[in-house]
């Protein structure tokens, strides 16, 4: 049996497409003519999952030093400066929508389950999920770059113990605002980071985050 079809008899209750294919051209495209081996090695020493939640550092100093990270900053994003950073961990929900201006890559380490929806399904601040997201299945070794309309948030784990993915954003995303910030855009969280959550998510909804994900909780299951 392929590992995608064990995930998509795990979570039968879902449709879950291959990354490869025509469905997955609308939110993003995968690159390829990477070598990612040295990237590989440095995150099995050096990245660990944790046991609970996620970990995220939007920028790691060795990682932006590999040449591949240089090759996609050129490939990529035309020269604009741009950041690396880890991350890894447990998530087995789409409990929140975020999105950035300009695309994101992930070099996928460990086999993920991606929920993607795109912008212009956000209707009055609201998007269903349920209704209107895809499930992609990325296998390790991937590369993806996810454009700047496509509504995402952390990878799903597909194997216990977790998962591992680089991310790739242009730099500064994800970081603290610098100096005194101001703006009347609620969804905006973040240096260069859109985010609403689900009314499940109490935790982000004390630190002022909106509710702006509807439906049921997108729940989906690891492989045994």
């Amino acid at each position: 049996m392929k590992k995608i079809d064990a995930v998509r008899k795990e979570n039968q209750k879902y449709t879950i497409y291959d990354v490869t294919s025509s469905e997955f051209k609308a939110y993003g495209r995968v690159l390829e003519g990477y070598d990612i081996t040295g990237i590989k090695e440095y995150a099995e020493k050096n990245i660990a999952i944790p046991e609970e939640g996620n970990i995220y550092s939007p920028s790691n100093n060795d990682l932006e030093a590999f040449k591949i990270i240089k090759e996609i900053k050129a490939d990529v994003y035309a020269g604009l400066p741009i950041e690396a950073g880890e991350c890894a961990g447990n998530n087995t929900s789409f409990s929140a929508y975020e999105y950035h201006q300009g695309s994101e890559v992930n070099i996928v380490l460990t086999d993920v389950l991606m929920v993607l929806g795109k912008r212009e399904q956000v209707v009055d601040g609201v998007f269903n999920a349920q209704e209107d997201a895809k499930i992609f299945y990325v296998p390790a070794g991937t590369l993806i770059e996810m454009y700047g309309a496509t509504l995402h948030y952390s990878p799903c784990v597909v194997d216990e113990p977790g998962f591992k993915v680089i991310v790739i954003l242009i730099k500064g995303s994800n970081e603290p605002f610098e100096g005194e910030f101001k703006t009347q855009n609620k969804e905006i969280v973040k240096t260069n980071k859109f985010q609403l959550v689900h009314e499940t998510r109490k935790d982000k909804i004390a630190e002022g985050i909106k509710v702006g994900l509807v439906g049921e909780l997108i729940v989906l299951k690891p492989i045994h």
